[in-house]
């Protein structure tokens, strides 16, 4: 009994002293990588814009498969917040980052309903097979957007059985499995336009995984959560750009704003403005940094207004 005792401790001191060398199992690190090269995780990454210095959150994080990768990635100057629901989960979790010898990851414990994130504060955030159990996913991407900073883009990959893509999603869920389609819904209700979808990202068999990459659509109207007046209301109208590949097009319905959230997007940056009035009314006084184009040659420019690289947000009076 002694010397089981002083082996144990014996491997304690090892960890403490070594954490770099922790020991997963081998067993498991042999699967990880693995893993790492069926999933397309390096090709996950480039989706999120991974690189030095990003903060990024991993909600669903589980075993840590993905957080301890992503912390490698984003060194030097970079931080992940690795989130889980589950109590036992997120306590494994630290223990798997205190023996990597991980000092920019922070481990959250989140909600059904919120990952309890900062707001505007990540580059990117990832769900990797965790999606199709979130019961409460329209209030789950509300808050991930929030989250987000303006350009950050959230990525979700989910597995899917081929058989099982025309399934209903009440079927789906107790499969314990999601379809693309619902989860485009999902993120543009929430706030989001889709910059990309592919579908299927990786194949095994007859099993599946598709991947998709969500922006914050800065023209959506915001949530009572966003603590902006949804009912102030404004002439203003802009182009929603729908996009592939990060590329903006602007041939998208035209959608009305909130001056509120124009004046904020204009004080941001984030929309380039076009003042549609005759050229004697912009000279006689027009919002700053407007370009003025006559509304009846709006269409001759559409090449120059993509230039922009950004929303275009109109305006009359």
């Amino acid at each position: 009994m002694r010397k089981w005792h002083r082996g144990a401790v014996g491997l304690l001191l090892a960890l403490v002293a070594f954490p770099s060398q922790a020991q997963v199992p081998a067993k498991v690190r042999q699967e990880e990588t693995a893993r790492e090269a069926y999933q397309r995780v390096a090709d996950i990454f480039h989706a999120m814009g991974v690189q030095a210095g990003a903060v990024v959150a991993d909600v669903g994080a589980g075993g840590g498969f993905l957080t301890v990768r992503l912390a490698r990635a984003v060194a030097p100057g970079g931080r992940v917040i690795a989130v889980d629901t589950d109590t036992r989960v997120v306590e494994r979790l630290r223990t798997r980052v205190q023996q990597e010898g991980l000092t920019n990851v922070e481990v959250v414990q989140g909600a059904e309903d919120d990952p309890h994130l900062t707001p505007d504060s990540l580059d990117a955030a990832v769900i990797v097979n965790a999606y199709h159990e979130m019961r409460a996913h329209e209030a789950m991407l509300r808050r991930l957007r929030r989250a987000l900073k303006p350009k950050g883009r959230l990525v979700i990959v989910e597995p899917l059985t081929e058989k099982r893509r025309h399934e209903s999603r009440d079927v789906l869920f107790r499969m314990h499995e999601i379809t693309l389609p619902f989860v485009e819904q999902d993120a543009r209700d929430a706030g989001f336009r889709i910059a990309r979808a592919e579908d299927p990202f990786t194949e095994r068999g007859s099993d599946i995984m598709w991947l998709l990459v969500a922006v914050p659509d800065l023209l959506a109207l915001p949530t009572a959560e966003g603590n902006l007046d949804s009912e102030s209301s404004s002439r203003s109208s802009a182009s929603r750009p729908t996009a592939s590949d990060d590329e903006a097009s602007l041939a998208s319905p035209d959608l009305r704003i909130p001056f509120v959230r124009f004046k904020q997007l204009r004080e941001q940056g984030e929309i380039a403005v076009i003042d549609v009035r005759s050229e004697e009314e912009y000279e006689s006084g027009h919002i700053p940094g407007a370009t003025w184009i006559s509304l009846e040659k709006i269409g001759e420019h559409v090449e120059g207004l993509r230039k922009f690289g950004k929303p275009i947000a109109t305006y009359c009076s």
